[in-house]
């Protein structure tokens, strides 16, 4: 029998928010003071040619707008992913890019008339309570009617969440990557074609026990998962353009409305001011600007939302840019799981969520490359691996049973048939 052994050497293909960050996760792992893997990260195109710098990155518990998740199991499991988030980035603040900033969440209906709504309120709430997550209060009509009539916004709540400059932040989880000395970053290769048929090959070629993937819109290829892209835009206003002492300081965000580009997103940065929102699904072109009429309907929106603060400020100023972007949505909701039989870890489809999701899915990602061992990196738990710290919630979860094969130049464990 072969000697058993544990995956040590792992492979990351992406560079996008969810790349590098299971990269840094997995290079911080040790295990009697040293480092308990080594770590290789392969992509395309660097981080900052990533869609990861073009995202809004303001943080939202799930079901998030642009998100688009709506699976309930998935979202469960996203609420958690995205409170280790949280926690992380309230960490940095207020350095590498990353900034607690009171947000107003408003809807165009009562929250208690909304099951949905009201359930993420009430948890969000609570949350609050447990000292989890910071600052939620319920806005007043006051503050309500304060929001100019034409968007008919009804109700709201406040929080003081992390907002991401995303430029910044990815050059500071690739100067954190640069430092660790078990991490290797390798630009320009890509990897093409399903990852299982040829994963034998690929942990030859790279000296690799195990492959996480997160590729985003990749995955449409190397897993054959079902990818829609979101397409994304922002208009960045430069934060000069206000005096020091009246720069913004507060997000807002119309989060469910009746037609889904009707969206608000104003959002403040080191450098900008970030003004959306935009969610075009199944569109490719990322080359779209200030002519697009879409975008010059966002801005007014914002503008029309926020008149005293983007006084003065045109959509055609030569200091005004616009960025898009394609935010990476999978059909069937957030996929961080094993590929069952292969020793492979997906971690990719958060849609709009990247950043809100990042901490949490590497840290589960890596639960899942610690359930593999023995020769063929045999799958000895299928379940998520927070079921260890989440045991009620996935209590009734079953695991199936296994059979040993050879498949792909390896012996792997593949499930019974569940049907006879």
């Amino acid at each position: 029998m072969a000697e058993q052994h544990r995956v040590e050497n792992v492979l990351v293909v992406g560079a996008g928010v969810s790349g590098l960050t299971t990269a840094l996760e997995l290079a911080r792992v040790s295990e009697d003071g040293e480092p308990r893997y080594q770590v290789q990260v392969v992509a395309e195109r660097p981080a900052d040619k990533t869609v990861s710098v073009i995202a809004g990155a303001l943080w939202e518990f799930p079901p998030a707008v642009c998100g688009q998740h709506g699976n309930q199991l998935s979202i469960m499991r996203s609420k958690r992913w995205s409170v280790e988030s949280y926690k992380e980035f309230r960490k940095l603040a207020p350095n590498a890019g990353v900034h607690m900033v009171t947000s107003n969440f408003y809807f165009g209906i009562k929250i208690e008339d909304d099951w949905l709504e009201r359930t993420k309120m009430r948890e969000l709430q609570k949350l609050s309570e447990e000292e989890e997550i910071e600052g939620f209060r319920r806005l007043t009509q006051e503050e309500i009617k304060k929001v100019p009539a034409s968007f008919q916004v009804k109700d709201g709540y406040q929080l003081r969440v992390p907002a991401v400059d995303t430029p910044l932040y990815t050059r500071w989880l690739r100067d954190r990557l640069d430092e660790c000395e078990n991490v290797t970053v390798t630009y320009g290769k890509r990897i093409t074609d399903r990852l299982v048929p040829q994963s034998a090959k690929i942990r030859q070629d790279w000296g690799v026990d195990a492959i996480v993937n997160c590729t985003g819109m990749g995955a449409a290829e190397l897993a054959g998962s079902c990818m829609v892209p979101l397409r994304g835009a922002l208009v960045r206003v430069p934060m000069s353009r206000w005096p020091k002492d009246k720069r913004p300081k507060t997000a807002y965000a119309i989060s469910k409305t009746a037609h889904q580009q009707d969206m608000v997103f104003i959002v403040p940065r080191e450098t900008h001011l970030m003004l959306g929102g935009l969610v075009e699904p199944s569109e490719y072109d990322t080359h779209i600007g200030k002519d697009y009429t879409p975008v010059k309907d966002m801005f007014d929106r914002c503008k029309r939302f926020a008149p005293d603060l983007l006084q003065g400020i045109e959509l055609g100023d030569e200091d005004v840019d616009v960025v898009a972007g394609l935010r990476p949505y999978r059909v069937e909701n957030v996929c961080v799981e094993k590929e069952y039989g292969f020793n492979i870890v997906h971690n990719f489809g958060h849609g709009g969520s990247g950043f809100s999701l990042s901490y949490g899915c590497a840290r589960e990602a890596i639960g899942l490359l610690d359930s593999m061992e023995g020769a063929s990196f045999r799958v000895v738990d299928l379940k998520p691996a927070a079921l260890h710290h989440h045991a009620d919630t996935y209590a009734k979860l079953g695991t199936p049973d296994f059979t040993t094969v050879p498949l792909d130049g390896q012996e792997v464990s593949v499930e019974h048939p569940v049907y006879a």
